[in-house]
């Protein structure tokens, strides 16, 4: 039967239509609520034709197929009602990069002495040198340039001229030599006159590992959107040798990311002193696998592998490192972000430490990232509804959702959201 607040658009018969495509030719074969693993009630808003609904983690938890087709929502009589999928989340498109900038090396001059003819003058504190700094702007060798006199020592710090830059920024990509198998910690500030100075939050680790995996990260994050038009941008380092910064490419901030759903795993099962291994319950596509670690400290190279059945062979999905680093001079704690999967539907998962090093039992904690599956559904029939997921074998029943657009009276992403309950 029709619902308050249809105002028309959508007659009893339609409604009857989308039931029986629903249910299919024999509706007595349609699933029960209670043939699936996971169901929990919908608060459904009052005099409403149509609502959509998010899957919560617990649901993406328990799906048996990759393709959501084991997801139904009932009405209070059990009888499923009809619905569809929102359009996801789109793939996101190849990073669109910036131009590149030269890295310009800065310099200190010792004290008294003149620094080379048409060097600018930087004004920055801490840097562990007596005297000025300086940077010779007329360079175009990518951050080689040899110290401009024998009075000059170059410092762990390059500069960039990107005053020119318009586009909002997502993260900086650097064109960099690294020492092999250490991980290199990067500061960065901004200024618009080269004596003032901003602090500028970056997210990861520069490293380049040995080995046929071939682990290597020169991108570093940002939190937010950086707009570097009519500023200098500065990149430093300490402590470490055999750093050599060249370039950037901004990588351009698009429209912000739909944020995943994260869920973690259980403890893993220890296989052998380098690997551990979960038997996953779901066929859910995993977007991203986030690995962290509890050991302050700590640094281990892993690679990421999955299979659908025991007799299968691994295959290799993700090579990344994990740690957890203390900042230098007292900075923040430093940990590695989510590595992306791809959308990969495997039963088993297993991450292998890699250069001859372990794994201690419990040294790793994992959680899955989902792709969000929003749905939406016709609020056939009485209240209160049930949300269900989970059952092997379900047959496909969601319908397509032009046709749902445009049988209800408002656009799929104007419908109220229906509240997930007990």
């Amino acid at each position: 039967m029709s619902k308050p607040g249809w105002s028309g658009a959508l007659a009893p018969a339609m409604a009857l239509s989308l039931c029986m495509a629903l249910a299919g030719p024999c509706l007595a074969e349609a699933p029960k609520p209670q043939e699936f693993a996971w169901r929990a009630a919908l608060e459904v808003p009052a005099a409403t034709g149509g609502a959509r609904v998010a899957l919560p983690a617990q649901a993406l938890l328990q799906l048996q197929s990759s393709d959501a087709r084991d997801v139904r929502i009932f009405n209070a009589a059990g009888e499923p009602v009809a619905f569809g999928f929102a359009a996801p989340p789109a793939r996101p498109a190849d990073a669109q990069r910036t131009g590149r900038y030269n890295a310009f090396p800065l310099f200190s001059a010792a004290q008294g002495a003149r620094p080379a003819r048409g060097a600018v003058q930087v004004r920055i504190e801490g840097v562990g040198a007596p005297g000025s700094v300086w940077v010779q702007l007329d360079g175009t060798d990518g951050g080689k340039t040899t110290a401009p006199g024998p009075t000059s020592t170059r410092l762990n710090a390059v500069l960039f001229d990107t005053r020119q830059e318009k586009q909002p920024l997502r993260a900086l990509e650097l064109q960099a030599e690294l020492p092999a198998n250490v991980p290199v910690r990067i500061t960065g500030a901004t200024s618009t006159d080269l004596a003032q100075w901003r602090p500028l939050e970056l997210r990861g680790r520069l490293y380049r590992f040995d080995g046929a995996d071939g682990m290597a990260n020169l991108t570093l994050e940002l939190p937010q959107p950086l707009q570097l038009e009519g500023q200098y941008l500065r990149l430093g380092w300490e402590g470490q040798e055999g750093v050599t910064l060249t370039s950037v490419n901004g990588l351009i901030a698009a429209a912000a990311p739909v944020a995943r759903v994260a869920a973690p795993l259980p403890p893993p099962t220890v296989a052998g002193p380098a690997a551990l291994e979960w038997q996953l319950a779901f066929a859910t596509p995993v977007a991203a696998l986030a690995l962290s670690t509890t050991q302050d400290n700590s640094l281990v190279p892993v690679r990421i592998l999955g299979r659908n059945d025991a007799a299968q062979p691994w295959r290799t999905l993700a090579s990344t490192v994990v740690y957890r680093l203390q900042g230098a001079n007292g900075a923040g704690e430093s940990t590695n972000p989510a590595v992306p999967l791809g959308g990969a539907s495997v039963r088993w998962l297993r991450v292998e430490a890699t250069h001859g090093m372990q794994l201690a039992p419990g040294a790793l904690s994992a959680s899955v990232e989902f792709t969000p599956v929003q749905m939406v559904f016709v609020a056939s029939g009485s209240g209160p509804f049930q949300l269900a997921a989970g059952r092997a074998g379900t047959e496909a029943a969601a319908l397509p959702a032009a046709m749902l657009a445009g049988s209800l009276p408002v656009k799929l992403a104007d419908l109220s959201e229906a509240r997930i309950g007990a």
